[in-house]
């Protein structure tokens, strides 16, 4: 028998190895496939998001605020781990509880999971499916729904004060909007929309950006509130709840806090409960025939050549009130020539922005430049969505649970991104941005999270053997982890030891077709 053959024989005999045979390749006989599950990991990533949340204290304190009704001398997996592992999961794009089988067995993510002492957390199974199912029917409930909700800023706070201090950062913004979320079933509060022409869901999300230009380092930025709501509700439905919400919030980052919104939520109800709260919004308003007769001089093309790229400009128009705003709001006029796949339309277009910045602190110019920024949050949404949802579970709240797990998961890889942009591009900013270096959310899971290794042990130590590849990442990123100064927060204790599984638990990988 070959070397290799007694290697493989090994491997089988001891349980590591799942498949009898090896895979033989054709194109090069010299290539061979083997399976180790127990020593190779695809998701090492999941180490520097528990380095990451370890360091900030989020998912306990999370965990600490949870009601968990279970008897706790017979619990198996503790909240913290649960919650920790829902987490780490969605933050690596595994959007289906069906994946907790599968990672159950991955040494690193294991490893990474477990609120446990010593190198048997890499021996020991994660939850499974029905325990997963099982944490999102317990946070599912009226009251751990909401301090979900309310923790969704708590990574944001606490990257905040560990990186950058205590201080608060002089202006916030906060980009509002609903979006659609595709269903595929009869799931309840999914209805047919017919702008999407789907069964849909609405989620409302608020998004939290310093200065809101998305050009300095993203310190403190992620999303800070979300709604899930039925598929015909109205652009602004629930929002008063949700600002209410956000104010509270932003205010812990921000001592001045701005609003950014389309159309839909341009509203006298949604405005003035902006304006009472003493804080400040830009939103585009929707045309109205008053407002249209005003604007009929402005929107003209002069005589000559005009330039290539077309031109905007930005003019102070009026102030203008109707009978359900409380104040008179500014009204910025915004006339846009610019040509649609080469050639200009037959005249310019336009449209109207509101505000109730004064003239002094902004000029209509800078509240337009302002506005254009929230292009880049819809971006974001995009990216979330890239992370995978599935919100395809029999019950409304539960949906909402996933969805905000989903938001937090988010949350954390935002944190990371913002500290592998800042490693690899040290330069001060302005005038460089981070968003020069391309690091969107998927080169983020791909290149740096989706690392793989194998698994070494020694001397009672666990030795994740990264590919040369992405170890220079991985440093760059711990250093400045470790520069981090977090403010002293009560740990959750480490248990010691291991409740057995229960009989019918599958110790090794067991696949479902």
């Amino acid at each position: 028998m070959s070397e290799a053959e007694k290697t493989d024989s090994g491997l089988e005999k001891s349980g590591r190895c799942e498949q009898k045979t090896l895979f033989e390749f054709s194109f090069n006989h010299a290539v061979k496939v083997r399976c180790r599950t127990q020593t190779v990991s695809a998701n090492t990533g999941a180490l520097l998001l528990r380095e990451t949340e370890d360091r900030l204290g989020i998912v306990n304190e999370i965990a600490s605020r949870l009601r968990d009704p279970r008897d706790q001398r017979y619990v198996r997996h503790a909240m913290d781990e649960l919650l920790r592992g829902a987490l780490f999961a969605n933050a690596l794009g595994f959007s289906r509880q069906d994946d907790a089988d599968v990672l159950a067995h991955d040494p690193a993510f294991k490893t990474a999971v477990w609120n446990r002492a010593g190198s048997e957390v890499a021996d020991e199974r994660l939850a499974s499916q029905p325990t997963i199912s099982r944490l999102v029917s317990l946070i599912s409930g009226k009251e751990n729904l909401e301090i979900l909700r309310q923790s969704l800023h708590l990574p944001l706070l606490r990257h905040k004060q560990a990186d950058g201090g205590e201080a608060r950062f002089r202006l916030g913004v906060v980009d509002i909007d609903g979006f659609s979320i595709t269903t595929y079933g009869d799931q309840p509060g999914a209805e047919l929309n017919g702008y999407y022409n789907a069964k849909v869901y609405s989620p409302l999300a608020a998004y939290f950006s310093a200065n809101g230009d998305f050009k300095s380092r993203r310190l403190g930025e992620g999303f800070i509130d979300a709604k899930l709501r039925p598929g015909n509700a109205s652009p602004a439905g629930e929002a008063i709840a949700c600002i209410d919400r956000v104010i509270v919030k932003a205010k812990e980052l921000a001592q001045t806090v701005t609003f950014r919104m389309d159309a839909g939520f341009a509203g006298s109800e949604v405005l003035n409960h902006i304006n009472q709260s003493g804080c400040r919004f830009t939103v585009r308003l929707p045309a109205n025939a008053i407002l249209q007769d005003l604007a009929r001089p402005f929107p003209v093309r002069p005589n000559g050549r005009p330039p290539k790229g077309g031109y905007e400009d930005a003019i102070e128009f009026t102030q203008y009130m109707n009978q359900r705003w409380d104040k008179p709001y500014r009204v910025i006029l915004v006339v846009s020539d610019k040509p649609v796949r080469g050639l200009l339309t037959l005249q310019p277009d336009y449209f109207f922005l509101r505000a109730n910045w004064t003239k002094d602190s902004r000029s209509p110019q800078e509240c337009l430049d302002h506005y254009r920024q929230r292009g880049t949050f819809e971006d974001r949404i995009g990216e979330w969505k890239g992370m995978g949802v599935n919100l395809s579970l029999d019950t409304f709240d539960k949906n909402e649970a996933t969805l905000l797990l989903s938001f937090l998961a988010y949350n954390l890889n935002e944190i990371l991104r913002s500290e592998t942009e800042s490693a690899i591009d040290p330069r001060p900013n302005p005038p460089y941005a981070p968003e020069d270096s391309g690091w969107d959310m998927g080169r983020l899971r791909d290149v740096v999270l989706k690392a793989g290794s194998v698994l070494a042990r020694g001397g009672r130590r666990l030795w994740f053997d990264l590919a040369d590849g992405v170890a220079p990442f991985w440093q760059a990123l711990l250093d400045r982890i470790k520069r981090w100064n977090p403010i002293p927060r009560k740990s959750a204790p480490r248990r010691i030891g291991f409740i057995p599984p229960v009989p019918h638990a599958f110790m090794s990988l067991n696949l479902r077709f």
